[in-house]
């Protein structure tokens, strides 16, 4: 039988291909992978998720506006949207 990865591995693998994609700066690629965690966590994302939830915090008040733009920060939900189950 072949390897079938987990679905921690599937989701590491489609947001490092989804970073490579963008021309994303280092700020961006650390908040997206605490965004990663937040998905892992909940294994879905909402808006909300991008300013308040306690892996995200940290970064500080409204990082994900200082670092994105509206629109950029809907296509991050949508395709998270994409990798739930």
């Amino acid at each position: 039988m072949q390897y079938l990865p987990d679905y921690k591995d599937l989701v590491a693998r489609q947001f490092e291909t989804y970073m490579t994609q963008h021309n994303y700066n280092a700020d961006q690629i650390r908040f997206l992978r605490a965004v990663q965690s937040v998905f892992l966590q909940k294994r879905h994302l909402e808006t909300a998720d991008l300013f308040d939830a306690p892996a995200i915090v940290g970064f500080g008040q409204d990082a994900v506006e200082r670092w994105f733009t509206e629109r950029e920060m809907k296509e991050i939900v949508m395709f998270t949207n994409k990798l739930a189950i």
